[in-house]
């Protein structure tokens, strides 16, 4: 008797397995002549964001030192901010900028800049 559950069992395992593995073929092509328009991109996320950060060495031509700090992020209201931070270093002296971006969801665009100059 168990034998006979064992296998009974067993054949409905594989019979599940069998029909959940099942290909489908991928649909037809459209109709010539049909225009074909891909999906916009979602919408951005509020809150999220990117950064990116670059660094440049000193170079043979003397003591130089760039970093570039580049973010990019959607605040509550759908807006686009981008803020991008440099610092460069030489043998003159130093430089700060911040430049800070921001569009709206008309197209609108502000971008403040601050630059500090600092002399050796």
């Amino acid at each position: 008797m168990t034998k006979h559950l064992l296998a009974a069992v067993t054949a409905a395992v594989l019979i599940s397995g069998v029909a959940s593995a099942q290909i489908y073929p991928p649909a037809p092509p459209p109709p010539p002549g049909t225009v074909v328009v891909p999906a916009p991109p979602p919408p951005p996320v509020p809150g999220a964001s990117t950064t990116t950060t670059t660094t440049v060495s000193p170079n043979p031509d003397g003591d130089h030192r760039e970093t570039t700090i580049h973010k990019e992020e959607v605040d509550r209201k759908g807006n686009t901010v981008i803020e991008k931070d440099v610092h460069r270093e030489g043998i003159a002296g130093s430089t700060d900028t911040h430049a800070k971006t921001e569009t709206d969801r008309d197209g609108g665009t502000t971008t403040t800049t601050e630059t500090t100059t600092k002399p050796r």
